[in-house]
């Protein structure tokens, strides 16, 4: 766009912020409902409707749902009933380039308890209680709570597993939170490994079989008796070799925690050697093979839980052979008792290879069993190699059964900061949801069959945020160190000329939680559920040469609030995906710094920054392992919420074997289009003489929206996945998506990379690169 074009546009938008005005008249600002909002009405008083009116209710567009005429938009409350949440709601307009916003509060739930700090030494813990209506009291564990005028308590608590605040508003509506100590185990993860799953195991256990050397097996026989006829023929045999080919192994899922295991052989050669005395005087000495078109052994594998572990014994092995046809090499050629050997070979054959086959089941099939299930049980640390910061994880099977042809394995867990960082105030304990883990059946509840799946409480979700918090993983420096974009002139699209902030400065922000975040599940379509995190607080330092250091321009502490997604890893975690725009709350604001700034430019900061600070918060949130099966991944096909009070989230799947997705060939992402839109924003400032200014920007790439596509190796299995990174920061989950669309950029230079995976989870070799530069116009 040409200079003169420019300013054309600029100046048209200066016209028309002069000329019309946009005005949200219904919900009102501030206003509590004790029901959602009847109905929603925003005004015009230009000349005409607006061209460029865009409607957001909660971060969603709602455009489309109001009726527009001349003089307003309308929409019935029960047409946007879905959009409006129990709290803080906020609806926003933009029209003729300008904008409105109101916030309103759905009082449907009774007050939030938020933790500041818990002396676990003292027994003391402070925090206070909002709520959208007013506070009428608060009880902890059964002893009511003194609030100051501002809602805010300091009390001592009991040491126990669990501590329970109630509270009750103005409308009588009350609320029932349990915060669970550290160290508290929970019967928090349920594995479910279906019949298709040991399907599986079959191709691993005909391979290994297949190409064993059962030579340590038959070197450790002892020679027995074949014959003993008082001095005719006294006979001893040694086996001296065993070979099979074409091994079928077949396991099925009884319902009594037994696996009926069979296993047929065909064309087994048993080697022998024959040695002893004819008559009483005549030495014998033979050699020979004995051929048996088929054989076949049957037996059950015992699963059982023993000490924390899963455990695999043997119960009644059977052996069923057919008439072998036996081929004797006789070394001293007097005699050929082919005939009269035969049926005394056959009549030793059962407890030979029974006793064969017993090695066989403990020195393969058992140790490949237990490689196969050895994944289940987890004990493990995870380290941040940034700065060494540990959370501890233990999840150990307390409990199995197996029905509906397939194996359930609950397992006992405890997530834990091993040593809490001393810069993070100490947490009371993580949230906690009564109720039992879901325990998982054959199918989903879309009724689709899948190989492997594991149901996760809410409790050990949770419980892994306050080990992240507490170990200090969740504070996070924003400098242009760590995030190349976070420069004055890259915050240009937000800050006027008159805040003083120039483009040699240097900024950086600091994010450092109050308290840990929790989740809660919902069951509805899309999102697995919401992150709350709350007192989150952010200083913002500028540094400027002559100054010589970095001081602070303002801090303030806000309630965050995100939808969020879920997937798998490759290396077996839980995968949260915060990519939605997040809603923020600021609930404090010191703006005392060394530059005056309005609320706007403070708001924009956080609007801003939080698309990036929220993968990298993500990124951290990988510390809810997920059972793995024997060099297994999974690919997550469906998740769903159940569970008492929705308590816990399941994942099903396809199990791909690791050397599957090694040998597959490799998925290419086709960047099909790169759509922009330049934004025109509304900026703010402080002059000299202290007065409010005000000017609109004009953003060049403002919105950026990839299509996207892709070559599919693996197309008869499922579709593509898809994640990118923005500017070299963390990686968002994997899912499938036909498109990025990318919002709140900041000025510079940006690059997006597009990495694809295919159904068989094999990822893209060389991903490719979206370059683009986001620039203003003043």
């Amino acid at each position: 766009m040409t200079l003169i074009k420019r300013c054309l546009l600029l100046l048209s938008v200066v016209v028309l912020a002069a000329c019309n005005e946009v005005e949200i008249t219904a919900p009102e600002n501030t206003e509590v409902y004790a029901e959602k909002p009847s109905e929603f009405r925003i005004a015009f008083s230009g000349n005409s409707a607006p061209d460029d009116l865009k409607i957001q209710l909660n971060n969603v567009d709602v455009t489309d749902v109001f009726s527009v005429s001349k003089a307003e938009a309308y929409a019935s409350g029960s047409d946007l009933a879905e959009s409006v949440f129990g709290g803080r709601n906020v609806l926003w307009v933009r029209a003729y380039n300008k904008t409105d916003r109101v916030t309103f509060y759905y009082d449907n739930a009774g007050p939030v308890v938020h933790i500041i700090e818990a002396n676990h030494a003292t027994g003391e813990v402070s925090g206070y209680v909002a709520d959208d209506s007013i506070v009428e009291s608060l009880v902890l564990d059964g002893v009511s709570v003194e609030l100051d005028l501002t809602n805010r308590f300091t009390t001592s608590f009991a040491d126990r597993s669990f501590n329970t605040f109630e509270a009750t508003d103005s409308l009588g509506r009350t609320s029932s939170t349990t915060y669970a100590r550290d160290d508290n185990e929970f019967n928090g993860i349920s594995a479910r490994l279906n019949q298709g799953g040991f399907d599986f195991l079959t191709s691993a256990l005909e391979q290994e079989l297949n190409s064993m050397d059962l030579s340590g097996i038959v070197s450790g026989m002892e020679e027995f008796t074949l014959l003993n006829t008082l001095g005719l023929f006294n006979l001893d045999m040694t086996v001296t070799s065993l070979n099979f080919t074409d091994v079928d192994v077949d396991l099925t899922v009884l319902e009594n925690e037994r696996l009926d295991t069979d296993i047929q052989a065909r064309n087994v050669v048993l080697g022998f050697r024959l040695s002893g005395t004819i008559g009483f005087f005549l030495p014998y000495n033979s050699a020979g093979t004995m051929t048996f078109s088929s054989l076949q052994s049957g037996t059950d594998l015992l699963l059982d839980v023993r000490d924390s572990d899963l455990d695999i014994d043997l119960a009644n092995t059977t052996i069923n052979h057919s008439f072998p046809a036996i081929d004797f090499v006789n070394t001293n050629g007097i005699f050929n008792i082919l005939d009269a050997l035969t049926s005394a070979i056959v009549g030793v054959l059962a407890p030979i290879f029974e006793n064969v086959f017993i090695s066989i089941l403990e020195q393969v099939i058992v140790p490949v069993m237990s490689d196969f299930i050895k994944d289940i049980p987890i004990n493990l640390e995870v380290v941040n190699p940034d700065n060494a910061e540990a959370v501890n994880i233990y999840a150990l099977p307390t409990f199995l059964d197996s029905k509906d042809r397939g194996v359930s394995v609950d397992l006992g867990t405890r997530i834990w900061a091993p040593t809490p960082s001393a810069d993070i105030r100490r947490a009371l304990g993580s949230r906690y949801v009564e109720g039992d883990t879901l325990t998982m059946g054959p199918v989903t509840p879309t009724g689709e069959a899948f190989h492997f799946g594991a149901a996760i409480s809410a409790n050990v979700i949770n419980q892994a945020l306050m080990a992240t918090y507490e170990a200090g993983m969740l504070s996070t420096v924003i400098s242009e160190e760590y995030y190349p974009q976070a420069t004055t002139s890259a915050i240009s699209v937000y800050r006027s000329d008159d805040t003083d902030i120039q483009d040699a400065d240097e900024i950086r922000m600091t994010l450092a939680p109050t308290s840990a975040p929790y989740v809660t599940l919902m069951p509805a379509d899309g999102a697995a559920g919401a992150l709350a995190w709350y007192d989150v607080s952010l200083s913002f330092e500028l540094y400027k040469p002559r100054w010589g250091e970095f001081r602070t321009l303002f801090g303030t502490t806000f309630n965050l609030e995100i939808p969020f997604e879920v997937n798998s890893t490759s290396d077996g975690y839980l995968s949260i995906g915060l990519e939605q725009l997040p809603t923020l709350f600021i609930t404090e604001t010191d703006d005392n710094g060394m530059i005056r700034l309005t609320p706007e430019f403070i708001n924009a900061t956080l609007d801003y920054f939080m698309p990036l600070v929220m993968p990298e918060i993500a990124g951290h949130l990988k510390v809810v392992p997920l059972p793995r099966i024997y060099n297994h991944t999974l690919l997550m096909r469906e998740f769903w919420i159940s569970g008492d009070n929705n308590n816990s989230l399941a994942l099903a799947g396809d199990l791909i074997p690791v050397s599957v997705t090694a040998a597959a060939s490799a998925p290419t992402t086709d960047i099909r289009s790169v759509d922009s839109e330049d934004v025109a924003v509304q900026v703010t400032g402080v002059d000299s003489t202290g007065q409010t200014t005000s000017d609109v920007l004009l953003v060049n790439n403002g919105e950026v929206t990839i299509d996207l596509g892709g070559l599919n190796p693996n197309a008869d299995l499922g579709n593509l996945e898809h994640r990118y990174r923005v500017d070299g920061g963390a990686w968002s989950i994997w899912k499938q998506r036909e498109q990025i669309t990318l919002r709140r950029l900041l000025a510079g230079d940006h690059s997006v990379e597009v990495c694809s995976r295919s159904p068989l989870l094999k990822q893209e070799v060389s991903c490719p690169v979206v370059n683009f530069t986001t620039t203003v116009s003043r």
